[in-house]
């Protein structure tokens, strides 16, 4: 799953086609490379940044400065592509979690992918990493011990103060939002309303996708691309994750 996608075009070409992107530091009209679904190498442009949570198959290696041309005009991507900058994985957002000194604890649920814990003076934060979210969980402090690191989770969502944030169609980086509510919580601050707002949507379809049932040729042409996005090139269906496939005719479906 890619949390950022990036829309993309080629020189000359005002077609936009949707591609993973596991970095923080672009912004729309930087060249790129991209590798797309066949292995080829292509020197494009950004138009949109998107918080999606999609499977693109196409991706982001690197930026077109940080690449070069050789003697047969191939281009050259350096050593440490694909270039992963930033909080863009989950994988990434509870190392950093780890490093503040978050405990990673073992969830009763298959649901979540991790989970860690941390105290305050007076309170007990839980931070669950799911697929396509995030949930954080606030309880008093019982004790001054901390929990211990990989022991079982014992509350219960129907405890404390809780709210589920969602990967796919947030406004900022939820990523960095969690990091942001770890430190107010860490330095004790009273008021943590702001975290518990939730963000994003579960349904990952975007508009178009939902106008699939009086789609116009114009729509089914631009669902066509995202299909081509996802898909693995065998002309099969093409997952867009959550459960959502894409069928090779622009339709798409649920399971």
């Amino acid at each position: 799953m890619s949390y950022i996608v990036a829309y993309i075009k080629f020189p000359l070409s005002d077609k936009t086609y949707p591609v993973s992107c596991f970095r923080s530091d672009l912004a729309v009209n930087d060249r790129v490379i991209v590798r797309r679904i066949d292995g080829s190498l292509c020197d494009v442009i950004v138009t949109e940044l998107q918080y999606l949570n999609w499977d693109c198959r196409a991706k982001i290696e690197c930026k077109t400065s940080e690449s070069s041309i050789d003697d047969n005009d191939q281009i050259i991507l350096p050593n440490n592509s694909p270039m992963a900058i930033g909080m863009v994985t989950a994988d990434v957002f509870i190392a950093n979690l780890k490093e503040r000194g978050w405990i990673p604890i073992r969830p009763r649920q298959n649901l979540y992918k991790a989970m860690v814990v941390n105290t305050n003076n007076t309170q007990t934060a839980y931070i669950f990493s799911r697929r396509n979210g995030i949930d954080i969980q606030l309880l008093p402090t019982a004790s001054e011990k901390k929990p211990r690191a990989f022991s079982p989770y014992q509350g219960s969502l129907t405890e404390g103060r809780v709210v589920r944030h969602y990967l796919a169609y947030t406004s900022f980086n939820l990523f960095e939002g969690v990091i942001r509510f770890s430190n107010s919580f860490l330095q004790n601050e009273p008021n943590l309303d702001q975290y518990f707002v939730p963000v994003g949507c579960k349904d990952k379809r975007n508009d178009k996708l939902k106008a699939m049932g009086n789609s116009t040729g114009r729509i089914r042409d631009e669902m066509d691309d995202i299909y081509d996005a996802c898909s693995s090139g065998d002309g099969g269906d093409a997952y867009l994750g959550d459960g959502v496939w894409i069928t090779p005719g622009g339709g798409h479906y649920q399971k």
